[in-house]
């Protein structure tokens, strides 16, 4: 019988999820968070909500500046690099500017922060870490206080068959929705935030050597932000760290049998290691001593390489993510069927036969259309019911214009709308007196982030709350 897989992408949560998990929503809770000071304790009080802010904003130039042509002549030594403008250019070719952070798609702020460093190569030795704290950031925004990982409860019984009826499941995401929703294995290319990073999961020989080193970090109040996921503005890069460690499982496999049948040549090319890369021969004895110990991640790109027969492909931009697709090119696959979101892509970057399919008529035929609403609710049009409407956009720090403003309050229906407007008003009520401007610009943004978390726009969500207001008055 033939083989039926499917590789997901992030439409599926944004599909079942709303736009919180769209690229403008997570980035501007991670500037939100950052304002509200969520980040104080995972930066140790060296990086201020502020600074957080001036990074996002200040990277903004940066990014025209791409646009525009002032990277095009960097050096060969970063060919990474060079490769990832001409990508980042050719993806946003139709653009002829960045107006705001949030437009600048998530893992291009890699590139962003690596040509800030470039640009300042006094800085060079903080290079790792500012990357690790980016990717914290990300990966707290996504997560988004954990409800990333309850979507999979919108999911009705049709799309729970549709997909139990693959025989391999692989996703780009880090949540465990299709597994929670299928009870299937699903391999996870990118990496999983039910997992910790190698270096802090001490059920693997690198997090078991640091934990008894006490080098393990992890921050137990983030533990999402220390997940094995891999993030950079390089696919190939991601690729390549994923065979480093695929190549490390199979030569420490391959080492735990020659110590079992040839204990003289074992003990030979466990020297001719370590002299060739110091501490080896530890990670070795360990693995012998401890079989029970994952010796690495394993992120199953040899799987997708490997499959056969018909691939669905879900969500996924073409535009992005390059080594996926050549994985796929060096498949057995004959037959990938491409689901697009209106009108499809020119072409795809494959040689194998393909064809495109309208996502819009899967989702209606598993009954997986998210309902839209229309409250019809009608707002005056006055010059003091217009300064109102700037009001919102002054306290949310996120301005709309008034049309959008009212679309999206009449798209949340009362049974959305007053839990959340509640929630917000006892947060009122439990915040102190603030005693300076800055106080009460921050109580305002912990407001704004109740919307961001929902994927509402916090103007309004304003809008809300002053309808909400007068109904108890």
């Amino acid at each position: 019988m033939k083989k039926k897989s499917v590789l997901l992408g992030n439409g599926i949560n944004i599909q079942f999820g709303g736009k919180a998990y769209s690229n403008r929503f997570i980035l501007s809770r991670i500037v939100f968070n950052a304002l509200c000071d969520k980040y104080d304790s995972l930066f140790e009080g060296t990086l201020s909500g502020k600074e957080i802010e001036n990074i996002f904003r200040g990277l903004l130039p940066t990014a025209n500046s791409v646009l525009y042509g002032k990277y095009d002549e960097i050096s060969m030594d970063e060919k990474e690099v060079k490769e990832a403008i001409s990508e980042f250019k050719e993806q946003n070719s139709n653009r002829s500017k960045f107006e705001h952070y949030y437009d600048i798609p998530l893992e291009d702020w890699f590139l962003l922060l690596r040509l800030a460093f470039l640009d300042n190569p006094d800085l060079a030795d903080m290079w790792i870490s500012s990357k690790q704290g980016l990717e914290w950031m990300i990966l707290d925004a996504i997560y988004n206080e954990g409800r990333i990982q309850e979507i999979h409860q919108k999911m009705k019984k049709p799309v729970k068959r549709y997909f139990k009826s693959f025989d391999s499941i692989f996703t780009l995401n880090y949540d465990d929705n299709i597994e929670k929703l299928t009870n299937k294995t699903v391999y996870h290319l990118h990496g999983d935030y039910s997992v910790l990073a190698d270096s802090e999961n001490p059920e693997t020989i690198q997090g078991f050597l640091n934990n008894q080193k006490g080098q393990i970090v992890i921050n137990s109040e983030y533990p999402q932000c220390y997940c094995n996921a891999l993030l950079n503005f390089s696919g190939w890069h991601k690729y390549n760290v994923a065979q480093k460690k695929l190549k490390s499982i199979q030569m420490l496999e391959k080492l735990k049998q020659m110590h079992k049948n040839d204990i003289v040549e074992f003990q030979a090319t466990r020297l001719c290691m370590e002299s060739k890369v110091t501490g080896t021969a530890q990670v070795i004895d360990t693995y012998i001593d401890h079989p029970e110990l994952k010796i690495a991640t394993d992120y199953h790109f040899s799987e997708l390489e490997e499959l056969s027969g018909e691939l669905h492909i879900i969500g996924l931009s073409p535009q992005n993510d390059s080594h996926i697709f050549a994985c796929i090119e060096k498949s057995a696959v004959n037959k990938i069927i491409f689901y697009s979101y209106g009108e499809p892509p020119k072409t795809l970057p494959l040689i194998k036969p393909y064809e495109f399919a309208d996502i819009k008529k899967l989702w209606k035929s598993l009954d997986a259309d998210m309902p839209k609403y229309n409250c019809g609710k009608k707002y005056p049009n006055s010059e003091k019911a217009k300064k109102f409407f700037e009001l919102f956009n002054v306290l949310s720090f996120d301005p709309i214009t008034k049309d959008e403003i009212i679309k999206e309050a009449n798209s949340i229906p009362d049974f959305i709308a007053k839990p959340l407007c509640q929630e917000a008003m006892k947060l009122i009520e439990n915040l102190e007196t603030p005693k300076n401007e800055d106080e009460l610009y921050k109580q305002f943004r912990y407001i704004s982030r109740i919307a961001l978390r929902e994927g509402i726009y916090p103007s309004a969500f304003y809008l809300l709350l002053i309808d909400e207001f007068s109904k108890l008055k």
